[in-house]
């Protein structure tokens, strides 16, 4: 009978494979190189408006935004890349799904479906570089992914360009990709189930668009960016010495025009010859950078507290002591967590799932995508709390496991080893 079951299953998972669309949807296509550089002149009524364009289901204007935003403030780019890199930095794993305790053979085949899902991923040469657009969700809001399929295996998968998301003019709620052959509505991406992998940490219901932190960064951004052009011009206006010459009266008006000529090259050419009866004076501005500096300053900490938690790990020489900071980089661990959450949850809904569907059918449970946040565990300390829980407690810890987190690589087949002396 259990045969026949699983004969059933793997009939209906083929079925299921023939209706999962097949090949690349996403190719490489001339728009994703149109810019508009929204950022050049951008004042806060054009922000509001291509906010507003987003929330209508257009966010192309917006997500090019945030590029720019990450190119032109040095301060954004660094915590988006500490935020970033803090999760793709971590080594990942597929583990098996959870089974009822004593069956022994669903076990047994959730394990064979992690080994399987886990090896899939390794062969797939892009899955690095998906998992790193994935991670770009945090401040873009939602980044997506395409499963590409082959004969009923995953062949490929290929990250999607931000600016090919658009959202149904009818169903706002829902997402669509545009691409060559459908340039304006896009394909629709819940009508292809098992094609996509879509990653939308904290979504916002019925905006798609609408989360990210880059979105909450743009206001800092209008300010920081708009500042520091003010700053640039003041520090050209004031920063050079006023030069003054003076002349006697009745002085001819070509002598005039000879020595505002004269003063006009000292700014650049810095030497001049000029008459014993002319009077010449520089006089030093005495102007601070009172504005700007102060923005530029509040601009960058605020920035850095949204994305990271706190601020003092970037401006320990100016905001407090190292030992503050560090306990302040341990905050930084609980964004960590969610972020690893997050991430899991789109991978096994949209990628381990129809990867071990495609294979075993819907008999076996899915694996589980893990992060091993483990980096900064001190290894003495946990190789004192591995003796004491698999000596004395008898935990069962997996060995590929501990060789991980200690940073000991397995041995090979037949590789001379150091015992060491084990208590007995």
């Amino acid at each position: 009978m259990a045969q026949v079951l699983r004969a059933l299953g793997s009939l209906l998972g083929a079925k299921r494979r023939e209706r999962r669309a097949v090949g690349r949807v996403v190719r490489p296509w001339h728009e994703d190189s149109v810019h508009a550089h929204p950022s050049v002149g951008l004042t806060p009524s054009k922000a509001l408006a291509l906010l507003h364009a987003a929330d209508s289901g257009s966010p192309q204007v917006q997500f090019e935004l945030f590029s720019e935003m990450l190119q032109k403030w040095p301060r954004l780019a660094a915590v988006e890349a500490t935020r970033r890199l803090a999760l793709t930095g971590l080594e990942w794993d597929v583990v098996a799904g959870p089974t009822p305790a004593g069956d022994a053979a669903r076990g047994r085949r959730a394990e064979e479906a992690a080994d399987y899902a886990r090896q899939a991923l390794h062969e797939l040469e892009r899955f690095g570089e998906v998992l790193e657009h994935l991670s770009s969700a945090v401040g873009y809001g939602l980044a997506v992914a395409e499963l590409v399929w082959e004969a009923g295996r995953l062949a490929d998968i290929v990250p999607v360009p931000h600016g090919r998301l658009i959202s149904d003019p009818q169903e706002p709620w829902r997402l669509r990709v545009r691409t060559e052959e459908e340039p304006s509505l896009g394909v629709a991406l819940d009508e292809q189930p098992g094609k996509w992998v879509v990653h939308q940490p904290r979504a916002t219901p019925g905006r798609p668009f609408g989360g990210g932190l880059l979105r909450g960064s743009v206001l800092l951004y209008l300010a920081q960016n708009l500042s520091l052009k003010d700053w640039l011009v003041y520090s050209q206006a004031a920063g050079m010495p006023v030069r003054v010459a003076q002349f006697e009266p009745g002085t001819p008006d070509a002598d005039k025009r000879a020595l505002l000529k004269m003063l006009e090259a000292l700014g650049t050419d810095a030497v001049a010859a000029v008459s014993k009866s002319v009077e010449l004076k520089f006089i030093e501005s005495r102007g601070g950078d009172k504005p700007y500096g102060p923005l530029q300053r509040y601009c960058n900490t605020e920035v850095t507290i949204q994305w990271l938690g706190q601020h003092l790990t970037t401006d320990v020489q100016t905001s407090g002591s190292r030992a503050a900071a560090e306990i302040h980089d341990r905050v930084r661990e609980d964004l960590l967590v969610a972020d690893i959450r997050d991430e899991a949850r789109s991978l096994e809904r949209g990628l381990l799932r129809p990867l071990v569907q495609s294979r075993f059918g819907d008999g076996v449970p899915w694996p589980r995508f893990r992060r091993a946040l483990v980096e900064s565990v001190d290894t003495r300390s946990l190789a004192a709390t591995l003796a004491v829980a698999v000596n004395e407690l008898g935990v069962r810890a997996p060995r590929r496991w501990v060789h991980r987190v200690l940073g000991i690589p397995e041995p090979l087949t037949g590789e001379p080893v150091l015992e060491g002396r084990v208590a007995s």
